[in-house]
């Protein structure tokens, strides 16, 4: 764990003198995934229940082996979770901070069930419907909520590693949960590509000349561009579904944490949106 804490602070400290503009965003970022990271040798989940048609049903014919409302959650640790970047949330800005204080009254008043939140997945509209409720910003409840279950997100894709090839998926949706992917990332001599979960982080090889969302392989419709200095990232554009991914080129980088690269580099992610791309899966610090 001091190696991996080791390296992220190191690699946030070389983008913060590159950038010196995100240093409080990536500050905050270094400090929930230190909180994560920690948080996750204490879990403790159940095994993964998997669909009645089987595993190997599911895999063979193309569908993820299990859905977001299947991954068990520790929800004891969770709301230790929930709690601890709720404090680290109310150094993090005044918007933050006044939105924690909201929570925190909610829980004291007993109106707002965390382990309701957290099961099922953390729907969306669930959340959004206590966010309402409650006066609060969607942004920051479902961003709290997601953060605090993703140690136990991690454990239970790590019980279905053995389950399936992530070299021989290539599918647009991922093989665990049927998740859309939030970054795509190069690696290895001939450029391998593989996309990144936006839901349990898991990896898969997919087809370097095709649209990491929709699938399309028609040339015309794919192109990219690279911001002025950014040799290890760029933004892959569809024109067949009008969507865009940012890929990070880990052949010319050391490899790092792919969320951190992301937040270094969210001008990108602006000039990708008024050039009328839209990104399959809002990043969730920014949204």
């Amino acid at each position: 764990m001091e190696k991996a804490k080791g390296t992220l602070r190191e690699r946030a400290q070389q983008l913060k003198e590159k950038r010196p503009g995100y240093g409080a965003l990536l500050d905050f970022y270094v400090t929930v995934r230190e909180s994560q990271v920690a948080s996750r040798a204490s879990v403790r989940v159940d095994s993964v229940k998997f669909k009645k048609n089987g595993k190997g049903l599911r895999a063979d014919e193309g569908f993820s082996l299990v859905g977001k409302e299947d991954f068990p959650i520790d929800m004891e640790a969770s709301i230790d979770l929930f709690r601890s970047l709720c404090r680290l949330g109310n150094a993090a800005n005044s918007h933050f901070a006044s939105q924690v204080e909201k929570i925190e009254q909610a829980l004291h008043d007993g109106t707002m069930d965390l382990k309701a939140l957290f099961a099922g997945g953390g729907k969306e509209q669930t959340i959004g419907q206590v966010a309402a409720d409650r006066g609060l910003d969607k942004q920051v409840l479902s961003f709290l909520v997601r953060s605090s279950t993703r140690p136990s997100i991690e454990a239970g894709r790590e019980q279905l590693r053995g389950e399936l090839d992530p070299e021989t998926w290539r599918k647009s949706r991922c093989p665990v949960c049927g998740s859309l992917p939030t970054l795509s990332l190069l690696r290895g001599d001939g450029g391998m590509r593989y996309s990144l979960c936006s839901y349990c982080d898991c990896q898969w090889k997919i087809d370097r000349l095709s649209c990491s969302v929709c699938g399309s392989k028609e040339p015309g419709a794919l192109h990219y561009f690279c911001g002025e200095g950014e040799d290890a990232c760029r933004i892959d554009l569809c024109d067949t579904c009008r969507h865009y991914i940012k890929t990070i080129d880990y052949r010319s980088l050391e490899e790092s944490d792919p969320s951190l690269e992301d937040l270094a580099t969210l001008h990108l992610d602006l000039l990708a949106a008024q050039k009328g791309y839209r990104r399959a899966v809002p990043n969730p610090w920014t949204a």
